[in-house]
């Protein structure tokens, strides 16, 4: 069963559940999670993550935001995970297209990183960039970039690094054949008291080697382990969808009303009203509009 499950097959729901290996692990242990990109995390006075469910028309939602209170300074932390960085151009508007994003619905600082995960064959990688016009100096646009395939995973063995043991498949082990590696890393979570991180493992080694038929792998996971997982049984898409679909139409609410009222004022009653009760899919493409709305009475045309 587990064998077939690692040959990633798109029928089975439970074969995409790599794409929410970072919310699950953000779930775990949102902090020491943080500490990729941020070590002085942990004396945070404040972390709060429920940011995280910001809802963009037609881009993936953020991987990371969490609002950071880190000694008296307060700033949005965003972190983007990524496995398969495809190009400089691409990252780079899709970073912006957060940043402003983030920065229309909050006045703090703000705090990008990309955390590369997979080594990509792109040698050179951007960390934004400058512009400017008739030799006039326009912006200059920054992020930080952490190359996960680059750490040294005995750096992170500690007990209380747990959440971020399964990365550990990421990154470098010059001495060890990727059998080595691999097995030696499935040992060091299949003895925790929580099996959610073995299973979280096994989906990162999954998605390293996608694009392989890994049978020596495959002989080494314990199947009894991974399916013994809460995320086995009950996956995050399924376990907590509902209460997610709930948590974003309640953000979208809030945001489309904030954002309304701080461009036209206190809205009505009525507006209110239509905003509170419209689907998920009416509220992202008002999001999305807003910045064209010329007049309150044009909100109409999406709430009808």
């Amino acid at each position: 069963m587990l064998k077939k499950d690692i040959e990633t097959t798109h029928d089975n729901p439970r074969n995409q559940a790599y794409d929410e290996t970072i919310k699950n692990l953000e779930l775990k242990d949102c902090k020491t999670l943080a500490s990729l990109a941020i070590p002085e995390i942990e004396e945070a006075e404040e972390l709060d993550l429920k940011f995280a469910e910001l809802s963009m028309a037609d881009m993936n939602k953020a991987d990371y935001i969490a609002k950071v209170n880190l000694k008296g300074e307060k700033f949005i932390l965003h972190m983007e995970f990524e496995s398969n960085f495809k190009g400089n151009s691409e990252m780079i508007k899709r970073m912006l297209r957060y940043y402003i994003y983030i920065h229309w619905n909050e006045d703090l600082p703000i705090y990008q990183v990309l955390v590369i995960l997979k080594k990509p064959e792109t040698k050179n990688i951007s960390t934004g960039f400058e512009s400017s016009v008739q030799n006039e100096f326009i912006m200059k646009y920054r992020y930080k970039v952490v190359k996960v395939y680059e750490l040294n995973k005995y750096d992170f063995i500690k007990k209380d690094k747990e959440v971020l043991f399964p990365l550990r498949v990421f990154m470098k082990h010059e001495n060890e054949s990727d059998e080595e590696h691999l097995a030696e890393c499935l040992r060091l979570v299949e003895n925790l008291d929580d099996k959610d991180f073995y299973y979280l493992t096994v989906e990162c080694i999954r998605k390293l080697y996608s694009n392989v038929s890994f049978e020596k792998v495959n002989k080494m996971i314990k199947e009894e382990i991974y399916m013994s997982s809460a995320l086995f049984k009950d996956p995050y898409e399924y376990g907590i969808e509902k209460g997610i679909e709930k948590g974003i139409k309640q953000e979208l609410v809030k945001n489309v009303s904030k954002l309304l009222t701080k461009k036209f004022g206190v809205l009505p009653s009525e507006i209110r009203m239509k905003i509170e009760n419209s689907e998920v899919y009416l509220l992202e493409i008002i999001m999305d509009e807003i910045l064209s709305l010329e007049k309150l009475e044009d909100v109409f045309k999406f709430l009808g």
